[in-house]
């Protein structure tokens, strides 16, 4: 889903939400932006037309984004609290909006904190460096089946689909 078809689906608490968080914080809800923006187009270029499913891709696209977003906030902060603080409200109220099931929803939960542990790991690294240590630790990911297993794969992404 793209980033136009993302705010055209919300609905007006959902707008005014955002345009609330705007208000309080300008710099971080346009670093928000264009890392997402960001974000879609590397994982289109990385995986074409299949970071939308519930795959190893779309594992990769979670973690980067969070990853993202506290990278190009922290271009307007050094507080790494607040910065994955935001990071945090931000990519949970968007999982509270998107239409998932509830394995999918705890999967991308799980694969945001993964980017979030990332990103304290990988600061000072590139943006092509982020993406290309993630692609890495696909590696490592694991297929769930369940919700319960995800608390025994800390750090590590997880994914449902092949």
């Amino acid at each position: 889903m793209s980033f136009y078809h993302i705010v055209k689906s919300l609905n007006f608490k959902q707008l005014f939400s955002l345009f609330v968080w705007f208000l309080k914080h300008p710099l971080y809800t346009i670093a928000t932006i264009e890392a997402t923006v960001n974000t879609f187009q590397i994982s289109q270029k990385k995986f074409p037309n299949i970071h939308g499913r519930n795959n190893k891709a779309n594992a990769f696209r979670h973690a980067f984004w969070n990853l993202l977003i506290a990278k190009k906030c922290a271009m307007f902060s050094g507080n790494i609290t607040s910065i994955l603080s935001w990071t945090k409200k931000i990519t949970d109220w968007h999982e509270e909006f998107a239409p998932n099931d509830a394995l999918a929803k705890a999967m991308d939960l799980h694969n945001n904190q993964v980017g979030r542990e990332m990103y304290v790991q990988f600061a000072n690294t590139t943006v092509d460096e982020m993406a290309a240590t993630i692609e890495t630790e696909l590696d490592r990911a694991v297929k769930i089946s369940a919700i319960s297993q995800i608390a025994q794969y800390s750090g590590k992404m997880v994914y449902i689909e092949d």
